[in-house]
């Protein structure tokens, strides 16, 4: 009964917002939290993934998480893609035999992650360069389950910041919650846009001195290993050969000119 009292009161506070979280838990998992977010999308569709904090089976959990969250593939399927016998692969899911050395880094080559987020082996790099930026701005374009629009207005000589943002040189990054699916796969910019409002939120609590620095930390800390759960594949072109690849730049130049011609045609009716 006070179960279904908490998930009441959850749905009707957060219904107004974009995400609705229900708190459970679980016996069958040691008692762990698991939080169930729905992202609301237009025409009222909700959309689920679930974050876990289970420290069990780690390599297992998230072996399922990839292939099913990331990419989108059946054990069956799967299985024929990384050359892994399907009862081999079942049993790395459920925890029941672990993988060889030789098949983890087989796994992790043929999805793009790492072998440290597969064995939850899990490193937070604090940016303590620029250079540490750069290479952060790097694997944020290079990630395939993140889109974003770019934005360069660098061409003012003299700033007027009175004018706003027309009066001033800036980059901007905008990220849509509504970019769920991409080519059929699964995109995080909807949870991007979630994390952001909740460490802005977080952040202006610590500069305004409304929380004290180990608080922020704890919920900083807790933040991070829950998003650890879903993993983010890099673009790597390194497998194709010459041919494939310019037969690809020709597909994405044809594709250009051909957005072109159906903007210049619609322009001029």
């Amino acid at each position: 009964m006070l179960s279904i009292s908490l998930f009441t009161i959850i749905f009707i506070f957060y219904y107004q917002y974009i995400n609705l979280y229900a708190i459970l838990t679980s016996k069958e998992h040691n008692h762990t939290f698991h939080i169930i977010r729905y992202v609301r999308q237009e025409r009222g569709l909700f959309t689920m993934s679930i974050l876990a904090d289970d420290k069990t089976n780690i390599f297992g959990r998230r072996l399922r998480n990839l292939r099913e969250t990331v990419m989108n593939k059946t054990q069956k399927e799967f299985s024929e893609m990384l050359g892994i016998p399907q009862p081999s692969l079942s049993a790395y899911e459920s925890g029941k035999n672990k993988p060889t050395i030789d098949n983890v880094i087989l796994i992790a080559d043929k999805c793009n992650v790492s072998v440290d987020w597969l064995c939850g082996r899990d490193k937070h790099n604090y940016l303590n360069s620029m250079g540490d930026l750069v290479g952060f701005l790097f694997d944020l374009y290079d990630a395939n389950e993140l889109t974003f629009k770019t934005e360069i207005q660098n061409r003012i000589d003299r700033e007027n910041p009175e004018d706003g943002d027309s009066g001033r040189n800036l980059v901007r990054l905008t990220f849509y919650y509504g970019d769920i699916l991409q080519d059929g796969k699964p995109l995080f910019s909807a949870d991007v846009c979630q994390a952001l409002e909740i460490v802005q939120e977080m952040h202006n609590e610590l500069k305004n001195y409304e929380c004290t620095q180990e608080f922020y930390d704890s919920r900083k800390k807790e933040m991070i290993e829950r998003y650890s759960a879903f993993p983010l594949t890099m673009f790597n072109t390194s497998s194709l050969t010459e041919k494939e690849r310019f037969d690809r730049r020709l597909a994405v130049m044809r594709a250009i000119l051909d957005a072109e011609t159906a903007k210049n045609k619609k322009d001029e009716n």
